[in-house]
Formats: C-alpha cells, sequence, structure tokens
C-alpha cells in the first residue's frame, strides 16, 4: 500500500516549524536523544506533563536520570541498557518520575533507536512519555483493598481509615529515612558535603552512566598543601574550620553535577561527568587559582595539589584510583600549588 502524503514542505526550516507547533500541542512528552553529542531534546509537553517551566533543565541524559523515582531507577537502566545492547527488541517500561512539586507521576517510557554509529552505538533514539498515573494509582489501589478484604471482612468507611493512616504513616517513615540516610551515611559530618562512601557510590553510577552514553567522564583528587602546619601553628579547630570553608567554597565554584566529596584527612575528590581530561584540567587549574586567592580565615591562604585523569571504557575504579593518586604525588612532587594530569 502506498503511504498517504499527509504533509510536504519546501524546505527543512518548515518542516521543523510545523513538527515544532505539532509537539507544542502534544500533551505527553517526547524526547530526541543524540547519542553522538549527547544532547536530549524534549518536548514542551514534557514539562508541562511534570509540572515544571518550559526549557527549566539542560538538555541532557542527566535531567533524565535526576527525575527518576529511586526505588524504579536500577530497573529502568537495565531496561534501558538491554535494549541499546540489543540484549531485547522492545524499550517500554513503567515508573515514577519527579514532578516539579515535588511529586511523582507514573509514566509509559517507549523509544526506538532509529540511527546507529559505525560501531553499533546508538547514533539516535527517540520515545515518548505517556501520563499513566491515574491508572497506576488505581491499579495499586484495587490490589491493596483486595489485600485488606482478604484479610477480613472490613467495611468501606474502615478501609479507607485505614489506608490513609497506613499511608501517613508509610510517608512519616520515608521522611525519617531519607533524612537519617542522608545526614549520616552519606554526609560527612566535618564539611556536611559528600563522604567517602556516598562518592564511591556515585562513582559507581558516573562509570555506568559512562559506559551507557559514551559519555566521556574525569575525576581530580586534591589535598591541602602544608595542612599539618596550619594545626601545628593555629590548632586542630582552626584547620576543622579551614576544611569546612573550604568545601563549601569548592562546591560553590562547581556544576551541580560534579560530585564532591571529602575523601579523608585534608584529600577531597571530584567526578566531572560529561569532561574529558582537557576539560577536567581546566575546571581543577581554575579551582586552584581561586583558592591561592581567597582568604580562608582572617590573614590565612592555602593552596592546593591537584592529580587528574579521565576513566577510560573498562577501566577499573582500583586503576583510577591508582592514576590520580600518582597524579597528585606528581602535583607535589613538582613544587605543589598545582595541577597535574595523567592518562
Amino acid at each position: 500500500m502506498t503511504p498517504v502524503e499527509t504533509y510536504r514542505h519546501r524546505s527543512v526550516e518548515e518542516a521543523d516549524k510545523t513538527l515544532n507547533a505539532i509537539l507544542d500541542l502534544v500533551l505527553e512528552g517526547t524526547w530526541d536523544w543524540n547519542g553522538v553529542t549527547g544532547e536530549v531534546v524534549r518536548s514542551p509537553g514534557w514539562y508541562r506533563m511534570l509540572g515544571y517551566d518550559v526549557g527549566a533543565f539542560n538538555q541532557d541524559v542527566f535531567t533524565w536520570e535526576r527525575v527518576i523515582h529511586p526505588d524504579d531507577y536500577d530497573r529502568v537502566m537495565n531496561d534501558f541498557e538491554s535494549y541499546i545492547s540489543g540484549k531485547i527488541d522492545r524499550y517500554c517500561v513503567d515508573y515514577r518520575c519527579r514532578k516539579a512539586d515535588g511529586g511523582y507521576l507514573w509514566i509509559t517510557d517507549q523509544a526506538k533507536v532509529v540511527e546507529y554509529n559505525d560501531d553499533g552505538s546508538v547514533s539516535r533514539m527517540i520515545g515518548a512519555h505517556m501520563n499513566i498515573h491515574d491508572r497506576k494509582v488505581a491499579e495499586m489501589e484495587l490490589l491493596e483493598q483486595n489485600k485488606l478484604l482478604k484479610e477480613g471482612n472490613v467495611t468501606l468507611e474502615k478501609l479507607i481509615s485505614k489506608k490513609a493512616e497506613e499511608l501517613e504513616k508509610r510517608n512519616a517513615e520515608l521522611n525519617e529515612k531519607i533524612t537519617e540516610i542522608e545526614n549520616i551515611s552519606n554526609t560527612d559530618s566535618l564539611t556536611g558535603i559528600a563522604n567517602r562512601k556516598k562518592f564511591e557510590e556515585e562513582l559507581v553510577k558516573e562509570k555506568s552512566r559512562s559506559d551507557r552514553y559514551n559519555h566521556s567522564l574525569s575525576l581530580a583528587i586534591f589535598d591541602i598543601d602544608f595542612f599539618k602546619r596550619i594545626n601545628d601553628s593555629f590548632g586542630h579547630k582552626v584547620g576543622d574550620r579551614v576544611l569546612n570553608k573550604l568545601a563549601r567554597f569548592v562546591a560553590e565554584n562547581i556544576r551541580d553535577i560534579d560530585v564532591f566529596a571529602r575523601w579523608g584527612g585534608e584529600e577531597f575528590v571530584l567526578i566531572f561527568p560529561g569532561i574529558a581530561i582537557d576539560g577536567a584540567v581546566s575546571c581543577a587549574e581554575k579551582l586552584r587559582s581561586m583558592i591561592s586567592q581567597h582568604e580562608i580565615e582572617p590573614g590565612l591562604y592555602v593552596t592546593c595539589s591537584f592529580g587528574v585523569t579521565e576513566y577510560r571504557k573498562g577501566e577499573s575504579i582500583d586503576d583510577l584510583f591508582t592514576t590520580i593518586d600518582n597524579a597528585l604525588y606528581e602535583a607535589k612532587h613538582a613544587g605543589r600549588n598545582r595541577v597535574e594530569r595523567l592518562e
């Protein structure tokens, strides 16, 4: 059967204008991922569906991954990776996305690879997010009601009351658990930034993300030069304040997608997602210069030495840290207050 031609355009610009007009009217959310550049274009409907201002986020995969419900994340990534690697022939998964008001919306995510690179990796993938929240909630409520009814002969009023009490209890427990994890398990008590445990978890995640999307990924480690002299001359309380103020200063001067953590003592580590080593060295050099000019305590300035490297696909985390440790050693050996790179 010959396909019916609905539109005829005289130029690519005209076709783009028609497509953008259609996408602006579509209530559900569509997305278009360029696997070469990493850019992800989302339709206005995607933002409106989740309650965000249109164009509020960066056009990258980090935006998508950060709105996925934590309990759904691993399942979604497993399906996505299985599809783009050819293990399954269809990508279609239900999960929750975080809305602007902090709540979550159930969606169905369907997509198809439309172009491949010569090496078999994804060049372009197009998909759509469909709002299935009402149906999903109704299904979950029905399952819960059936469960309660099987436990005994309960009236509708008791059923509603029990559900409300359970929901309130679960929300309170969840909020308490999240607070406990954030404040104790993942945070360095002195500086308020991520601790070593949290950093290691994030590095595993970023390594998987780099492999998944063929994105660059770089790491840096740095420490305060002659920090022992500060403790010896001014005392450990001043030393602690220096660590705290340095951590806050660095956190204010990196991107929100960068991961920053205290590695131990006066050592800190950084992950630069989506940045190759040249860019990471530039970021580290900028931080080094800014730190050296920053009066961290009245009349007190410090300098830092940096080691930088770039992750290579398939490289182990142990090998990665061996490399940046060696780079930091070279920075120290070469006179401190400098950035050294190793690849």
